[in-house]
């Protein structure tokens, strides 16, 4: 009975994994504290999901924060394709936008400065400096999702971490304009969690449920 008990855990375990494996997603946040005017808020998620080959799908959804007495738009955003080995042939095109102002960058050597360059983003008239008409982006309290296709050798490797990631000290930067007094901002998303940390977690859990069974 007890090995059945423990067939049907690992069963469970593998059956989870391959779930995680298949489709990854982490929330994500903007650090004020390192954006460049101090103005901008978000909050927001990204979900990654091989497909196959050197393919996979990046769903990043945005929720725009701010204060609504500084008022503004989200009106772009970029980042990196990074661990678990930045390659600057990787590539990421979009492909649906629920802003339809709000279209591909094409990419990579994108200006994100001060933060560098990135691989890839979306953006008011296909830029992430200007672009035109801010109240075309997403407004205070509103939301919005765009999917990417993603091109890379390390396609079935990659985790929603990966966007997060790459070369530079921040490796996501969303972009604000229209805000009061015409401000702008551009807003970073701070750095992923220790891989190693994380690897330690995973191992713990595994160790528990061996002594277990």
């Amino acid at each position: 009975m007890r090995s059945q008990v423990c067939a049907a855990v690992a069963a469970g375990v593998i059956g989870s994994i391959s779930s995680l494996a298949a489709a990854d997603i982490i929330n994500i946040h903007g650090d004020s504290g390192h954006s460049t005017e101090g103005l901008g808020a978000f909050s927001g998620s990204i979900k990654y999901e091989f497909q196959s080959g050197t393919t996979g799908l990046l769903d990043i959804n945005l929720t725009n924060t701010t204060d609504p007495l500084r008022g503004g738009f989200i009106t772009g955003f970029v980042f990196n394709i990074g661990a678990p080995q930045y390659s600057p042939a990787d590539t990421a095109s979009l492909l649906l936008s629920s802003h339809p102002s709000i279209v591909n960058i094409p990419g990579p050597g994108i200006n994100g400065m001060p933060f560098g360059h990135f691989t890839a983003g979306a953006g008011i008239g296909g830029q992430f400096e200007g672009g035109g008409n801010p109240n075309l982006g997403i407004g205070v309290g509103s939301s919005g999702a765009f999917q990417f296709e993603v091109t890379s050798d390390f396609a079935s490797a990659l985790t929603a971490s990966s966007f997060i990631d790459g070369p530079n000290e921040f490796n996501f930067v969303v972009r604000f304009r229209g805000l009061a007094n015409g401000g702008s901002d551009k807003v970073p998303v701070p750095a992923p969690a220790s891989a190693a940390l994380l690897g330690i977690g995973a191992v713990a859990v595994g160790t528990r449920r061996r002594r277990a069974c």
